[in-house]
This record gives C-alpha cells, structure tokens and sequence, in this order.
C-alpha cells in the first residue's frame, strides 16, 4: 500500500515539474528565418601522413571564421565536433568569403612525433588554413593538407 501512495506522489509531482522544464521558444516576428539563403560547405578531413601511422593521427578541430584575424584570435562563426571516425564534415553558410583552419595531433611516444614533422614530441599539433567562397545554393569542397 506504501508503494502505491508513493507512486501516486511522484506521478502528481511529475505532472506539475515537466511543463514547466518546457523550454519557452521566443520568435521575433520580424525575422523570417526561412528567407536565409545559404550555401554549403563540404570539408573532406582525410589524414594522410608518410612517417606515422594514420591511427596516431587524431583530428582536433575544425573551425570557420569570417576572416583571417578572427581565425587566429579563435574568433569562429562555425565550429566541428570532430571525431576520428568522420572524414567528411559540412557547414551551412550565407553566401560570402570565408576562412577555415584544420587541426590535427599525433599520438605517437618518444620523439616519432618530432621525427614525423610535428613540433615537440608527443601531442605536437599541426594547423593548416584556408579561403573558400560560398555561393548561393552551391556547394563548395575544402580538402585540408598538412605538411
């Protein structure tokens, strides 16, 4: 019987508590989101290095940013959540020009890192960058090189 009542408790107090975690949805009349024309940017991600083994390669950010400046100052319009299971990566953007920056880190012990061209040893990074454009109703590809 103890149970029953608790149960009936914590249904009632389930009634009144979830509506109100409802999230209230605040829209401004005067902005029609459906009218932004975007473009889309496709990333092909690939990791491709000679002296280290692309399984100790991991990839560590990827980041859009409306100009160079705001890139280095981590200022970004758009960023990934990048995985090493995902090579391809898209980003929908107004029409205009655009940078991006790719990031990636080795994993390797000792001083294969350094030997394979990343500053220090283990968890040295490499960044690359770029300018792309996005057209209207287009898609555009990046395809990120590191050297």
């Amino acid at each position: 019987m103890k149970s029953v009542g608790f149960s009936v408790l914590v249904f009632l107090v389930c009634l009144v508590v979830l509506p109100a975690c409802e999230p209230e949805i605040i829209t401004d009349p005067e902005i029609d989101d459906t009218q932004v024309i975007q473009g889309i940017l496709h990333v092909d991600f690939q990791i491709k290095h000679i002296w280290i083994p692309t399984d100790r390669i991991i990839r560590v950010g990827l980041h859009v940013a409306v100009d160079a400046q705001s890139l280095y100052r981590g200022i970004y319009l758009q960023s990934a959540n990048v995985t090493d299971t995902k090579k391809l990566y898209v980003f929908h953007l107004p029409p205009g020009t655009y940078y991006y920056e790719a990031i990636i880190a080795c994993l390797c012990e000792g001083d294969s890192c350094s030997a394979g061209g990343f500053p220090g040893n283990q968890f040295g990074k490499k960044h690359t960058m770029g300018k792309f454009e996005i057209v209207k109703d287009e898609s555009t590809l990046v395809k990120p090189t590191f050297q």
